[in-house]
């Protein structure tokens, strides 16, 4: 009679039991295999590698006197003489305009230049960057060319570089001017621009330099050689890293 009693109490708890582990796996699963409404771990953007800066000297643009000089917008008064040279007459403001601007605020402009006749006292070349929008210019000046016949000696020919407007010029830097007489040699010349600052080169020295005292960078352009009052020869002319 006990035994029997015993059985009957036991067996319906088993079963209870059997049947609460089958809800118990059946949450499982259905929590396992069912859709996530948590909230995902944002998806990693890989980052963006910096710019690489371009070594010093890379060629960024160059003339080509072979092709024609409608792209260089030039004034009257210009002639080929070469596939890669020009000649100005005696006239004055012969301008030729760079047919590129430069994206970066430093880099180099370097033009050859050769003095073939000086009829009279006060020829002229430049290489300009006019002012832009925030930006201050540059000129870079080679001033009072002289004729060949006797002068006093203490006269001759002006180096100088100045910003453009030259109110704006710093006062602890201003230009150095320099008796210079370039003869009637090929001269390498090199304008050099850094930020606010603008350094002008003769054959590798070092000749004058300017800083702008109201922009943190000079104007890339319009670039443009400007002649005058003598006849001169413009060889290569090119624009470079620095």
């Amino acid at each position: 009679m006990f035994a029997a009693t015993h059985s009957k109490c036991r067996y319906p708890t088993v079963r209870r039991g059997y049947l609460l582990l089958f809800t118990l796996l059946g949450l499982l699963s259905a929590c396992a295999s069912g859709p996530s409404t948590g909230t995902s771990s944002p998806t990693s953007v890989p980052a963006k590698p910096a710019p690489t800066k371009q070594p010093a000297g890379v060629v960024l643009y160059q003339s080509n006197w072979s092709q024609s000089l409608t792209s260089w917008h030039p004034s009257a008064g210009w002639k080929k003489i070469s596939s890669d040279t020009l000649q100005t007459d005696l006239g004055e403001n012969r301008t030729l305009q760079l047919p590129y601007t430069p994206t970066m605020s430093n880099y180099a402009v370097e033009y050859r230049v050769q003095i073939v006749s000086v009829p009279k006292d006060g020829g002229y070349f430049m290489l300009n960057a006019d002012p832009a929008t925030g930006k201050d210019g540059y000129q870079a000046h080679i001033l009072n060319l002289l004729t060949t016949s006797h002068h006093a000696f203490s006269v001759h020919p002006l180096s100088e570089i100045v910003i453009d407007p030259f109110e704006h010029e710093m006062d602890d830097a201003s230009p150095q001017v320099l008796d210079y007489d370039p003869q009637a040699k090929w001269h390498n010349y090199r304008v050099e621009v850094q930020g606010s600052r603008v350094f002008f080169y003769i054959d590798g020295h070092r000749v004058s330099r300017a800083s702008s005292a109201k922009t943190d960078s000079l104007s890339q352009g319009p670039i443009r050689l400007i002649c005058g009052k003598a006849i001169l020869n413009i060889g290569r002319i090119r624009v470079l890293t620095i």
